[in-house]
Formats: structure tokens, C-alpha cells, sequence
């Protein structure tokens, strides 16, 4: 079956559903409304949607076919008169299922293989909503243990929720500049975490971030320029990005580090936002590139553990890779990323659906929207709680990464910096002093 092109809409009382399909037979057209939720069916067309509140079929609701166009406008009343459906563009989170969105409101996590009839909600709702309190109450800087028994030479899994592997085995054969792990498929988390950082530390160029430090008159209008928040505070998905949601992969999502994916979410916010920053709000067509090589998640396939070292690591690539490599810039990108998780997944799901377009449009780099963006958007839509995001933005805003915390001795290097200006400084006052008290003394040589 074909899933059509639809769009969602709504007023005080009803719920407008547009749905596209061509050169159907209107014999063929079935509509089913269950409470909350519509199933529409007409060769080779199927569509399912559940609904955040139940509509009904009564005088007011009705479905109209235009041929000309091949759409079918159906329209359906709301059970309760006045109520507000949240989310109606979040297209992948209406496709989901009752028991899918079940669990996205309570936050329960299920096994990767359940048998039926074991599950025993005896306590009722308010023990599984306790339970997902419990699960989600994140502690930011208390490190996730890997289970390192699960990690056996030529199986590594990495990618979202660390659920791929065999997506990188020829990657070295590729034009791929965001890989840094030397073997993806016989890596380890550990392995690749030393790895990167051996890599950070050779790409780290003193002389370039002293002079990026000391003559900053092109970056101190990037640190300065305002984050947009028009598209922050309540976003409307274009056409293009409802469509691209509805495209995503049709999967159940189960999570079993749930503080990583946020952390991971993290690092890839940061790269994104000092890109943008950097070239005052637009991308470039070298930006895949840049973003992936600036995100840990993408170069080096890290898994975090604490939101602490996901902010260092950020900082050293933003100070190693980028074209300007400065404290300051690296600060207000990080503060971009509060503003956007402050904002709810709805703003972070904007950002990564422009992610996905940025890497589905390179012949190279569109195997991370397979191994993370796809499942990021996804995610957002079905898995992300707005509470926990409020919860890293508060934890963003207090956290402070120290200069030394990179371990390139940065102080040292602007401070060098500092006393060769001053310096320099003081030899040009001399020689101008110099220049100013000749013409005084030739008359005394011409006089002689």
C-alpha cells in the first residue's frame, strides 16, 4: 500500500484532513473513524491517523473528492467542542500507532522483545507515570555505564541509539571527510574516543587561534549577531518539511540509553548552531562537511555520558575545525543551543529536518541522515519530552566549561598573545616618538 501526501488542520470544533490521491475510482474510497482515529483506504492509498483527542461523525462532518485536483477534503467534528489537538503538524507522530503514542505519554519504554500478554499495568496510570518520572529525572553529569560485554570485535554498533553497523565497512573507499575512526565496524566506544582525541589534539593550531584571538574585528560581528527566534517560539513547518516527515521511516523507536540520544542531540545542536553563526545566519555548501566535522556524533560516532564532557568536546572541535577558532564564538553557539532546547523539540525538530536536507542533498554525507538525522526526526516527534529539554536547558544555562578543561593551555597562549601586542605596541610608540624628535635635531647637524 501507498501512504498518500496529506496535511492536518484545525478551527475551534472540527479537524480538517486533505489527503492526495491520483486517478482513484470513488467506489474504491473507504473512511473509518474510530474515536481517534481516521483510516482512509482507496487503492493503492492507505492512510492511519491517531489523533491527540477524539472526533465523531455526526451533521457536520463530511468528505468531498475534487477530481480535477485528486484531493479528498474530510472533515470531522471534534468529540469535545472547543478543545486544542497539540501537534497536528508532527506528521510522523500522527502516523503512529495507539499503542506507540501510549507509550510516548508515559514515557514507558518497552523491551526490544516482548511477549504478549506479560505486560501488567495493575497499578494504572499513575504508577506508569511515576515510573516515567523516575526513568527521565536525567542527572546530567552522572555518567551512563556501557555495557562493554555487548561489544565484540566486528560487531560495533554505532549510529542512533547505537542500533547500525555495516554502514562505514568502505568507508576509507569514499570522498568521506567527516570519518575519523579508523576502522567503524571493529571500534570500540573506547577506541573511538581516544582516537578522537588524538585527532583534536594534532588538528589543534596555536598560531591560528592566537591570531584568530588577537585580530577578531571579522568574528566579533559572528558572536554578536542575534539568534532568529521567529521560527524558536512557535514554528510552522513549511510544505517541504511536512513532506519530509511524512517520508521518514515508519519504525518504533526503542530507546535504551535515553540520556545519551539527548546528549548526542546536544553536540549536534552546538555544530549546527556555530555553522550558522559563523556565516551570520546562512549555510554554505561546504556545511555538511563543517557540521559534521565540528559534531563528535557524526566524525567519531561518540556515544556521551555526561552533558559536562559533551560541552568540552564541542568546544575543542569548535576551536580545532572550524574556519574561526575562538572562545567567545564557541560560548554564544552553545548558548544558541539552550535557547533552542528552551524552546521545545518543536524548534529542535526544525533544526534537524534542516539537518537532513543539508546531508540528503551531499552524494556523500546523506549516510548520516541514515545512521542519525531519520531517526532524530522521527524521535522528536514521538520519543522527545518537552519536561526533560526544559531540564538541559536549565542544566546549559549553569554549566561553565573552564578554559583548561580543552587541556591546551589556553590561557597561556593568549596571554602570550597580550604581552607580544603590548610589545609590539610599545616598539611602534618608540619609533614614532623617534619620528616626531628628528626634524628638531637637524638643524643642530646642519649648524655644526
Amino acid at each position: 500500500m501507498i501512504l498518500p501526501k496529506f496535511s492536518v488542520r484545525q478551527d475551534k470544533d472540527r479537524v480538517y484532513v486533505t489527503i492526495h490521491v491520483a486517478h482513484v475510482r470513488t467506489t474504491s474510497i473507504e473512511l473509518d473513524i474510530d474515536g481517534d482515529q481516521l483510516k482512509f483506504s482507496a487503492s493503492p492509498y492507505y492512510l492511519r491517523l491517531t489523533f491527540p483527542g477524539k472526533v465523531v461523525e455526526d451533521e457536520d462532518s463530511n468528505a468531498k473528492f475534487d477530481a480535477g485536483t485528486g484531493d479528498i477534503l474530510v472533515t470531522l467534528s471534534k468529540q469535545t467542542p472547543g478543545e486544542h489537538f497539540e501537534n497536528l503538524d508532527l506528521l510522523t507522530s500522527l502516523l503512529a500507532t495507539r499503542r506507540e503514542q501510549a507509550n510516548v505519554a508515559t514515557n514507558v519504554a518497552r523491551p526490544l522483545i516482548e511477549e504478549i500478554g506479560t505486560v501488567d499495568n495493575s497499578g494504572g496510570i499513575d504508577e506508569l507515570l511515576e515510573r516515567a518520572r523516575i526513568d527521565e529525572d536525567f542527572d546530567w553529569e552522572m555518567p551512563q555505564q556501557l555495557d562493554l560485554g555487548e561489544l565484540q570485535v566486528g560487531s560495533a554498533k554505532y549510529g542512533f541509539n547505537q542500533q547500525y553497523t555495516g554502514y562505514l565497512t568502505h568507508v576509507h573507499s569514499t570522498a568521506n571527510e567527516i570519518n575519523e575512526v579508523v576502522d567503524p565496524d571493529h571500534s570500540t566506544p573506547e577506541s573511538r574516543r581516544q582516537h578522537r582525541i588524538a585527532c583534536e589534539n594534532a588538528k589543534f593550531d596555536q598560531e591560528y587561534y592566537m591570531e584568530n584571538y588577537l585580530n577578531d574585528e571579522d568574528i566579533q560581528p559572528l558572536i554578536k549577531h542575534p539568534l532568529s527566534t521567529d521560527t524558536l517560539l512557535d514554528p510552522e513547518f513549511t510544505a517541504t518539511e511536512q513532506q519530509t516527515m511524512v517520508n521518514l521511516p515508519s519504525k518504533t523507536l526503542l530507546i535504551s540509553n535515553k540520556q545519551a540520544v539527548y546528549l548526542g542531540m546536544v553536540d549536534l545542536l552546538f555544530a549546527y548552531s556555530l555553522e550558522l553563526r559563523s556565516h551570520l545566519g546562512e549555510l554554505t555548501i561546504e556545511s555538511a562537511w563543517a557540521i559534521g566535522a565540528v559534531s563528535s556524533t557524526l566524525s567519531n560516532l561518540e556515544q556521551f555520558s555526561t552533558l559536562r564532557e559533551t560541552c568540552v568536546a564541542s568546544y575543542r572541535r569548535g576551536l580545532a575545525y572550524t574556519l574561526y577558532r575562538h572562545w567567545d564564538l564557541c560560548e554564544r553557539a552553545m548558548d544558541d543551543v539552550r535557547v533552542i532546547c528552551q524552546n521545545g523539540r518543536r524548534a529542535i525538530l526544525k533544526v534537524f529536518l534542516d539537518l537532513k536536507r543539508v546531508f540528503d542533498e551531499h552524494d556523500v554525507y546523506y549516510v548520516y541522515s541514515k545512521l542519525f538525522l531519520d531517526d532524530y526526526c522521527v524521535w522528536l516527534q514521538v520519543g522527545a519530552s518537552d519536561e526533560v529539554l526544559k531540564s538541559l536547558a536549565d542544566k546549559l544555562a549553569h554549566i561553565e566549561v573552564e578554559q583548561e578543561e580543552v587541556e591546551w593551555d589556553l590561557d597561556a597562549l593568549e596571554d602570550r598573545v597580550l604581552m607580544s601586542s603590548d610589545s609590539e605596541a610599545e616598539e611602534e610608540e618608540k619609533e614614532e616618538q623617534e619620528a616626531q624628535e628628528e626634524p628638531t635635531r637637524r638643524p643642530l647637524i646642519e649648524m655644526l
